[in-house]
């Protein structure tokens, strides 16, 4: 019986290997072709940034402070990424990629684990003399032998207005203000010359803590007021008493009043302090919630502010609107007025928090040369209520004579912000609504610090999408998940398997 035919190969050997040495060709060409334009890509990338409102899109004036670098820049992201602050660890991890992205020649940016890397972390918090520091998720920003550190805590605004009023159990994150004050924080290690300012003390101020130390205190406290002068705006502080034969320090830029409560200002000490303005001096003052000192306690800051066009009222003023009440005695800004200092946060449309303020009171703006010149920053709505009276009463001021513009805070006028309220920058509230921006703002304008690195930096706002569903709903889509689609996925399996199978 013969043998059925063999099938014949189409082509012969030498044939089928010129066919394999022509195809191992084209690909270690196209990998070449690969590597080579990686190679190119490398040193001529770009980033495009598809959503139009993104968080993580850096802006105009950040660009600029990165485009200008001529220093290295070391920033560290100090967290443990799935702690209790995860959620503000990815968006600073996300948006530094960015920035280091943005300027890779100059901007360096790393990952330091403490609960993983424990002696490289102890070996940082020892050099930054942080051991005893409580929190310890901050990101650290060095250059120039200087050193910025932020917290975690500082990194958001937090409405506590649903907790205030009951309607939920728990402080929403608002927004983000990381590009804020990493844009700040690299432009003043940068940049910024260091400056000085001191906190008066012996008459029952806020304390701002201690240098080298946590900077976190009692509710009450005005330490992290502090820690955003140092850590900010590049701008160190200590606390001062003018009592005795002490004067202020000639190398003073800002003197703070945070809210007198025990003890009144001294004729003496007012004469040092007017010394100081009258020389060009800067001045931020916070007045007393009168709740909580006697009611026949005065503690001189009229007798202060009165040369300059301003009154403080004996009492507190309350906000009746219900679209800004928050409490019985807490409320927002309704009315702001542009100024540095506000602009951004009206066009922001922000509001600042504040909790039974005295109201301030101004004459209208004089027109006599080099006479002080007075702007009323914040009101209460027209439902604004002082004891009996009704209207629109003035909860934050500015007061400038005699600034040259381009000149230091040293040697250029005076310039003084005034606050009815404390307690809006104290450890408890500085955090919440805009209160940090507008502190941020104030002690800018008040330094005469460059507002290249903050201007038009806005905090960025966290958004919550929540979906409500009846409970048919929600069995609807338990289903729906856990019974439909994996179904539906094994029954397309089934009949594939049955076609292979006939």
């Amino acid at each position: 019986m013969a043998e059925p035919d063999q099938p014949q190969s189409s082509f012969s050997a030498a044939r089928r290997w010129l066919i394999g040495l022509n195809v191992t060709l084209k690909i270690a060409a196209f990998l070449a072709i690969v590597v080579m334009l990686n190679f190119l890509a490398a040193g001529h990338f770009k980033r495009w940034q598809w959503a139009g409102d993104s968080m993580l899109k850096l802006s105009a004036p950040t660009r600029a402070v990165l485009a200008s670098l001529t220093n290295d820049v070391t920033v560290t992201i100090f967290f443990q990424p799935h702690g209790e602050n995860e959620e503000i660890y990815k968006l600073t991890a996300s948006l530094l990629e960015e920035y280091r992205s943005a300027c890779p020649n100059h901007v360096r940016v790393r990952t330091l684990d403490y609960s993983r890397e424990d002696s490289e972390a102890r070996e940082l918090l020892n050099r930054l003399r942080l051991d005893a520091a409580k929190e310890k998720d901050f990101v650290l920003v060095e250059g120039r032998g200087q050193t910025k550190v932020m917290y975690a805590r500082d990194l958001a605004d937090y409405d506590f207005s649903g907790l205030v009023s009951g309607r939920s159990k728990y402080v929403r994150r608002i927004a983000f203000r990381g590009e804020l004050l990493f844009t700040s924080a690299i432009y003043a290690v940068s940049y910024g010359e260091p400056a000085k300012s001191y906190f008066l003390t012996g008459h029952g101020e806020r304390d701002p803590g201690k240098p080298g130390e946590d900077p976190q205190t009692d509710g009450g406290g005005v330490s992290r007021l502090a820690a955003l002068l140092k850590n900010g705006l590049n701008c160190d502080w200590a606390k001062w008493s003018l009592l005795g034969t002490n004067t202020l320090p000639e190398d003073c830029q800002l003197l703070v009043i945070a809210g007198p409560s025990v003890a009144e200002i001294s004729p003496e000490e007012m004469e040092k302090i007017n010394g100081y303005l009258n020389q060009g001096g800067r001045l931020l003052v916070l007045a007393q919630n009168p709740l909580e000192t006697r009611p026949d306690f005065d503690p001189g800051l009229n007798r202060l502010l009165k040369p300059w066009g301003l009154a403080l009222g004996e009492s507190y003023v309350v906000d009746t609107d219900k679209r800004y009440q928050i409490g019985r005695f807490d409320f927002l800004t309704g009315l702001m007025n542009a100024h540095p200092i506000m602009n951004s946060l009206m066009e922001e449309d922000s509001a600042i928090r504040m909790s039974a303020p005295r109201p301030i009171f101004a004459p209208p703006a004089s027109t006599v040369p080099g006479a002080p010149q007075v702007k009323i920053l914040a009101q209460t709505s027209e439902a604004g209520r002082y004891g009996a009276k009704d209207g629109s009463f003035g909860l934050l001021a500015a007061v400038e004579q005699g600034v040259i513009p381009g000149v230091s805070a040293q040697r250029s006028g005076t310039r003084m912000v005034v606050a009815g309220d404390v307690d809006f920058l104290d450890d408890r509230n500085l955090n919440t609504s805009a209160n940090y921006t507008f502190a941020d703002r104030a002690m800018n304008w008040l330094l005469d610090r460059p507002q290249l690195a903050v201007a038009g930096v806005p905090p960025h706002p966290i958004r919550e999408y929540r979906v409500y569903l009846t409970r048919a709903q929600s069995r609807a889509v338990h289903w729906l998940f856990l019974g439909a689609m994996p179904g539906a996925v094994l029954a397309l399996g089934g009949l594939v398997w049955l076609r292979r199978r006939n």
